[in-house]
């Protein structure tokens, strides 16, 4: 019993060789057609879309082609409802551009469970930009906290629990409502009205350059001390008053206008009511009426 001839084996070795080979090349160009995802550079930020320039280049038969700047290209923004996290997009940040499996044109268009306008797959067309990747010499540092750089614009009700720690100033323009305690070590600026409830504690100076207006009552317990003058256009009303004479800084009570008062004066021990003096001619003159 007698094999093929060895010349029909080695043709048919051949054949599938062959057959394997034009496989492999049609796989592989329907791989270098199927894009996924790519890195890119913003070229141009506009209202609610980005221009990037692709920077890693395709290679075609040996060479390096430079792709073009894809226009138009939506970034994502971490959203949910009404709510959603949108940070600022300059020229030159890099980003993750990802290519979705069909054309999304109808969808973007604020068409929903449509037939895709065009039948591409994997199209450079269908790009959506993940801004924030950097090159190793700028990568973030991974930090313990979540950590936020940069300025920062807030619409909606905060709830913070826990403490606060600010380094640096405070500005505020406009109302500032609050309920509960506020403990502040630093400065605090402040353009606009303030409404507060709950108990305020304050360590440190605090100085005001202007007036401070005040409707109601102003209750202090413990001690005030002034250092320059106190300008009042109405009655000052105390169940006591005592000289700062002998007390730091120390000074007598001065005044160029009228002092009147419902009760008596004191200076020592003598009485500004019920004081006498001695006549020249003997005796004691009356109490003043």
């Amino acid at each position: 019993m007698h094999g093929p001839p060895r010349r029909r084996i080695y043709g048919d070795i051949v054949e599938h060789k062959q057959l394997v080979d034009t496989i492999n090349i049609a796989l592989q160009t329907a791989l270098a057609n199927l894009h996924t995802a790519t890195i890119a550079r913003v070229e141009r930020v506009n209202a609610t879309t980005i221009d990037v320039q692709p920077v890693i280049n395709r290679v075609v038969n040996g060479e390096s082609i430079k792709l073009p700047v894809f226009t138009k290209v939506p970034p994502l923004f971490l959203q949910g409802g009404s709510s959603y996290t949108a940070h600022p997009i300059a020229v030159g940040d890099y980003c993750l551009l990802i290519f979705t499996e069909r054309c999304f044109d109808r969808w973007y268009e604020g068409q929903d469970e449509q037939q895709p306008a065009e039948f591409r797959m994997h199209d450079y067309s269908d790009g959506i930009a993940i801004v924030g990747i950097n090159p190793r010499a700028d990568a973030i540092t991974i930090p313990g906290v979540i950590t936020r750089i940069g300025d920062t614009y807030e619409e909606g009700d905060t709830t913070h629990v826990g403490n606060r720690i600010q380094t640096g100033n405070h500005t505020q323009v406009g109302n500032r409502t609050q309920t509960g305690n506020h403990t502040q070590v630093g400065n605090f600026l402040l353009t606009g009205d303030t409404y507060e409830e709950g108990d305020t504690t304050h360590v440190g100076n605090r100085t005001q350059t202007g007036d401070h207006i005040q409707v109601g009552n102003f209750i202090l317990t413990g001690d005030m001390y002034v250092i320059g003058n106190i300008f009042c256009t109405g009655t000052i009303a105390a169940a006591n008053f005592i000289g700062m004479s002998g007390l730091a800084p120390g000074g007598p009570l001065t005044s160029t206008v009228n002092i009147e008062t419902t009760g008596d004066v004191k200076a020592g021990d003598i009485s500004l009511n019920s004081h006498t003096h001695t006549q020249s001619g003997g005796g004691e003159t009356e109490e003043p009426s």
